[in-house]
């Protein structure tokens, strides 16, 4: 038994101190492919430090060393000192095609990505591997660089890269024209990606693209096929709601939303869909539940007290409409609906300065300019109604009510 089988014995053995004093003899006495494969396995094992002395004594007589020694030193996040090892193999040895690859990597672990495509298109022109090529295509999909990615992907064999890679190169192909704005050739190729392999994130895509492109149809029948296949795949059930709505299948619209609110039940988007699909189901108080369960964790108030205001002034809860007045609220449809329900409230006095307030913003929006018309006329200021009065009928010009009232003498 060589040194290096008594230590790795002892270390089976966890007898540290003795696997210590055996490692220093394999340096010394041990023969070079002996201390190779000990190195390698070393490393194999996370025990990096042991394996890199022992790479550093052989480097010289087995070069493709280097490659390891750069894969330690990245591993102890010195990678500096990485590619100072992949320098010291050049081009023209038989593991610089290796070294490309190593550098690729540590270019694009450090966020360079442009680098690293240009050290992969070098190792492309140097080898027609197909692991470079996905290699380099999964690059280009990262960087944007669709039309190169489809000219990458389509060079390689579907099947067996997914069984190298557990990628379909349908799918991101598909993908990469959807990327173009070409979204009838991606649904054929994540089609498919689907017919051959399922995959629960290829059919969500596609059910997703056939959404957004209005055929709610067929975008349907995938969503209902992931729901059946996945029913815990993450957070499809929103757009399979919007999808369901689409064809005005709104029980069930509504049934899904509610399936993802089980999952997370303060989901602000879900909450959302969930009161506007009860207010169409004609159930105010589930719509109402649905906005103040958001209302409790959300961070931007606005969108959530426009819904409320909205629904409170057509039940003429004229009082809740009001309490939700906050400095916070920068919503200009929700301050108009407060400033509308001061009105009804008789609240004069802070229903023009509402009102005020928010002239500039809503200065072109000829229902805004008719309530405030009303309010001036109703105070009898009656000039700076009139003068509201010609600027709503640039707008509307044909309203022959507000003419009427324009023309006639104070």
């Amino acid at each position: 038994m060589n040194n290096s089988e008594k230590m790795l014995y002892a270390l089976e053995q966890q007898d540290l101190e003795r696997s210590e004093k055996y490692f220093r003899r394999a340096l010394r006495e041990d023969d070079g492919e002996t201390l190779f494969n000990l190195g390698n396995y070393l490393e194999s094992i996370g025990f990096y430090p042991q394996a890199k002395e022992i790479y550093l004594q052989l480097v010289d007589d087995f070069p493709e060393l280097s490659l390891n020694l750069a894969q330690i030193a990245n591993e102890d996040g010195d990678v500096e000192e990485a590619f100072a090892y992949l320098e010291n193999i050049r081009e023209g040895s038989p593991y610089y095609l290796e070294s490309l690859v190593v550098k690729a990597d540590l270019y694009q672990s450090e966020g360079l990505a442009d680098v690293a495509r240009e050290k992969l298109l070098e190792a492309t022109e140097l080898s027609d591997e197909p692991i470079l090529i996905f290699g380099l295509a999964e690059l280009d999909m990262e960087l944007g660089y669709f039309q190169e990615a489809i000219q990458g992907y389509a060079q390689l064999d579907n099947r067996e890269m997914y069984e190298l890679t557990g990628v379909s190169t349908y799918q991101r192909i598909g993908l990469a024209y959807a990327s173009l704005g070409k979204f009838e050739v991606a649904v054929e190729f994540l089609e498919k990606a689907v017919e051959l392999e399922y995959d629960d994130q290829t059919v969500y895509e596609l059910a997703t693209l056939l959404f957004d492109q209005g055929d709610h149809q067929k975008a349907n029948l995938y969503f209902k096929q992931l729901d059946a296949i996945n029913p815990d795949f993450e957070g499809y059930e929103y757009t399979y709601a919007q999808s369901l709505h689409a064809e005005h299948r709104l029980e069930e619209a509504l049934a899904m939303v509610k399936k993802g609110l089980a999952r997370n039940e303060f989901d602000q988007v879900l909450l959302l869909l969930a009161s506007q699909y009860a207010y169409e189901s004609h159930d105010n108080q589930t719509a109402e539940a649905y906005l103040l369960k958001a209302k409790e964790n959300a961070e931007d108030l606005n969108d959530i007290s426009l819904r409320l205001t909205n629904l409170y002034l057509e039940q003429e809860r004229l009082e809740d409409v009001v309490a939700l007045a906050s400095e916070d609220l920068d919503n200009v449809l929700a301050r108009w609906n407060i400033a509308k329900a001061h009105q009804a409230l008789e609240n004069i006095e802070q229903a023009l300065h509402l009102f005020d307030e928010l002239k500039e913003d809503l200065a072109n929006n000829p229902e805004f300019l008719a309530d405030l018309i009303e309010l001036l006329r109703q105070e009898g200021m009656l000039s700076e109604a009139k003068k509201w009065a010609r600027h709503y009928l640039a707008l509307v010009p044909d309203d022959m009510t507000m003419q009427e009232f324009y023309h006639q003498e104070e």
